[in-house]
């Protein structure tokens, strides 16, 4: 009986060992942080300061977002490689492809759009448009989450113009 007890308590030992082990092995793939990318006409990078400023076409992708804009600052959050990144421009695009199925494209663009990697947030200001689908956000300040996919607008100073928005109606797919 004892030799039962103790083989029971080391297949129970190894099991768990292994979904341990398995468990582990998954995580790194499913909290793989994305790479971000930068091109540009030129580039002034500052280790010491922690800053990195991109001028002429700028292009920054991180997965299925791309932003473009005249110019870029990047500002180093902590040594994880979290940034917030400041894109100036005539106007200053998103463009976030969809992660799901379902999902739609998502687009904007504002006078400045500020990115930040660690909470997934854009936030557009200056005239800034938000697009989803057919639907519309209009306001000076939108600040969207790339992974709730909640939008917020604002209007801004006393003198600016109320937040504006369209929702299409759904097209009906029943005969």
């Amino acid at each position: 009986m004892y030799k039962s007890l103790t083989r029971r308590r080391g297949l129970s030992v190894a099991l768990v060992a292994l979904g341990l082990v398995l468990a582990t092995g998954a995580a790194p793939a499913q909290q793989q942080p994305l790479p971000i990318r930068i091109e540009s006409n030129s580039a002034d990078l500052s280790q010491q300061q922690g800053t990195s400023t991109y001028t002429g076409n700028v292009v920054l992708t991180r997965g299925g977002l791309t932003l473009t804009g005249h110019r870029l600052v990047v500002t180093r959050i902590n040594d994880r490689g979290n940034i917030k990144a400041v894109l100036d421009g005539s106007p200053a695009k998103f463009d976030k492809q969809p992660d799901r199925e379902g999902n739609d494209v998502v687009t904007g663009n504002a006078g400045q759009i500020e990115y930040t990697n660690n909470d997934s947030t854009i936030v557009l200001r200056g005239d800034a448009v938000v697009r989803r689908g057919g639907d519309e956000i209009n306001g000076q300040v939108i600040r969207h989450n790339l992974d709730t996919e909640r939008t917020q607008a604002e209007r801004g100073g006393s003198d600016s113009k109320r937040v504006r928005i369209t929702i299409q109606p759904q097209e009906d797919t029943q005969p």
